[in-house]
């Protein structure tokens, strides 16, 4: 196979229609080897902070001289960002090799497995041919029923952030969705929560006991900005755990100060707090992580569509912010950075996202909005976008809204803007993937 026809063979792994479950993972599996089985993981599930959680322990174990594969979803740009090792995207070459490698199997199930299905056993071959000391692996949809919960005995499990997204799939509860995430955790393995959400702790709690596993929560109560700065510069906090709470089992301190993280976004220090608790879980359990390491890694690391500035002069970031706990958070640092100022936005999204809830959060920075559509079948048309942003206008104080039927038209009209404007790209990846092309 080339390259191309190897990403055409694995798009066409169409996964509508195809039953929940390990099964056709585990079937796949079984046929190659088990590759798996070979692999020291940290596994991650969550709503929101998944990529950037996982991005930022990358960065550090590597930082610490370990050699970590990398497992994320979605891409933004090329399939090949999702898999990734020693900090380099899996080479073209080897992506095909290993597709036609794994096709060779997919011939002899009765049921093909579907793209995600067949992407994660890719991953776990190539690890296991780079001989990575510790995968850092990203649950796709959920948890329970994701491909990648056919590890059996991870060495950490790590939950994020949880809001509403996905409902049709995990559930319109945050006690439906806590319950999914859920379902990574393995008896006796320690779990490092996110916490922030009442109704999610009282799931994982719960869950945590039933298993025997260590639960630790970090405690955002010792999280201190110290200086946030500009868009484009390393923000500082400092970490402290102020009390032992009921989930520590531990009697240590755990502090860190001045700490600078090159991610933008006043979230990224609640996810940086739970890296910080996710590195002390990996020192009790032998791994040599220094400090300097840690503060390497963070100054170090990068992730792609979180705030992420794409063009200078006019100013225009891109940030994937798709559901209402993403948006939120990305609104609240806007506001940070950009303080008593207009914006302009591009705003596009798909159809079944809470736009009732996400349009009413950026509409009040805005002074202009491009309304536009990704190339996806999801996607809500620019003119359905508009009658619902209209429905949550103040009509004093209405931003002027521009429709662009494709995201290459809204990028390069937003460019032309004067130079000193600031335009935010948001509310889909699909979006932010598809205007880093143009």
């Amino acid at each position: 196979m080339t390259y191309n026809e190897a990403l055409d063979y694995i798009h066409s792994l169409y996964w509508r229609g195809k039953k929940s479950g390990l099964e056709k993972t585990k079937e796949l599996l079984d046929l190659c080897g088990h590759p798996e089985r070979e692999l020291r993981c940290i596994h991650i599930a969550g709503t929101n902070g998944k990529g950037s959680t996982a991005a930022m322990l990358d960065s550090i174990c590597r930082c610490a001289g370990v050699k970590t594969g990398l497992y994320t979803s979605p891409y933004i740009v090329r399939y090949n960002e999702r898999i990734q090792a020693d900090g380099c995207q899996i080479p073209d070459e080897t992506l095909a090799r290993l597709t036609e490698y794994l096709a060779g199997f997919v011939e002899q199930m009765e049921v093909p497995p579907s793209e995600f299905e067949f992407g994660t056993v890719l991953a776990f071959l190539y690890f296991n041919e780079q001989q990575c000391d510790l995968v850092i692996l990203e649950t796709g949809l959920g948890g329970t029923f994701d491909s990648t919960n056919v590890i059996e005995q991870p060495l950490l499990c790590v939950i994020t952030a949880l809001g509403l997204d996905h409902t049709a799939q995990l559930g319109n509860s945050i006690t439906e969705i806590a319950e999914a995430k859920a379902g990574i955790i393995k008896s006796g393995v320690p779990v490092v929560f996110y916490g922030d959400c009442k109704e999610g702790e009282e799931v994982i709690k719960a869950r945590c006991k039933e298993l025997s596993s260590v639960l630790v929560m970090p405690d955002f109560a010792g999280l201190k900005s110290e200086a946030v700065g500009t868009i484009k510069e390393c923000q500082q906090f400092s970490y402290r755990r102020t009390e032992l709470r009921e989930a520590y089992l531990q009697e240590n301190e755990l502090c860190m100060e001045y700490v600078l993280l090159a991610l933008p976004g006043l979230y990224q220090q609640k996810n940086a707090a739970l890296v910080l608790e996710t590195v002390e879980q990996l020192r009790r359990g032998g791994m040599e992580i220094s400090e300097k390491a840690v503060r390497e890694g963070l100054m170090a690391v990068r992730w792609q569509a979180r705030l992420e500035t794409l063009r200078e002069a006019p100013l225009i970031l891109a940030d994937g912010s798709h559901n209402p706990l993403g948006m939120q958070a990305t609104v609240e640092s806007l506001k940070q950075y950009f303080p008593n100022r207009k914006l302009q936005f591009v705003f596009g999204a798909m159809a079944d996202k809470e736009l009732d809830t996400m349009i009413p959060m950026f509409l009040p920075l805005a002074k202009k909005v491009y309304l536009t559509a990704p190339a996806m079948p999801r996607a809500m048309k620019p003119e359905e976008l508009l009658l619902v942003c209209k429905k949550h206008c103040e009509k004093e104080n209405e931003p002027e809204f521009i429709l662009c039927q494709s995201s290459t038209e809204a990028f390069e009209t937003v460019k032309k803007e004067e130079k000193d404007e600031v335009i935010v790209v948001i509310g889909s990846l699909y979006l932010v993937g598809e205007i880093k092309q143009v």
